[in-house]
């Protein structure tokens, strides 16, 4: 098995640390961000990318998530840890094509902002390696992008 670690840059996040750590340490929200009107919104966007992008079944709870991804198969997740308000770690399930823990680092900043970073670990067999290792690079980023632009009091909470 092949590890790798990705780790983002620090961001900065105009929110409070305990309404993003509010946000994040439930699954639930990604079934307002995942359901079916807004996958196909999204793959509107996305256009010719979209092609690739075929997820389906997807389910959230507080504690965890799954959804198909083909070619991939059945990807599902579970909140490990979280460390009220300062921290949440992801991990994947058994069964999922590869194993990797997302951890979400969050510190006060003041009272309206606080600070994230993202690390992400990866074990990939040789053969997930070759389809999605090149892929990873720059992945803790790319979630901390997101999370980022997340609109955290305007996201319903469950």
């Amino acid at each position: 098995m092949a590890k790798q670690k990705h780790i983002s840059s620090v961001r900065e996040l105009n929110w409070n640390n305990q309404v993003v750590y509010n946000q994040l340490s439930s699954l639930e929200f990604l079934n307002f961000l995942f359901n079916p009107e807004a996958i196909e919104k999204a793959k509107e966007q996305m256009g010719d990318k979209a092609s690739k992008f075929d997820l389906k079944n997807f389910v959230a709870d507080r504690d965890s998530c799954g959804f198909d991804l083909p070619p991939m198969g059945h990807i599902s997740l579970r909140i490990d840890d979280r460390e009220e308000p300062k921290s949440i770690r992801i991990i994947s399930d058994e069964g999922s094509p590869i194993t990797f823990t997302l951890w979400i680092q969050i510190l006060p900043v003041s009272n309206m902002k606080s600070k994230m970073r993202i690390t992400f670990h990866t074990e990939l067999n040789m053969m997930m390696k070759m389809v999605i290792g090149k892929k990873l690079e720059g992945s803790a980023d790319k979630i901390a992008d997101t999370l980022e632009r997340f609109p955290y009091g305007a996201m319903p909470t469950v």
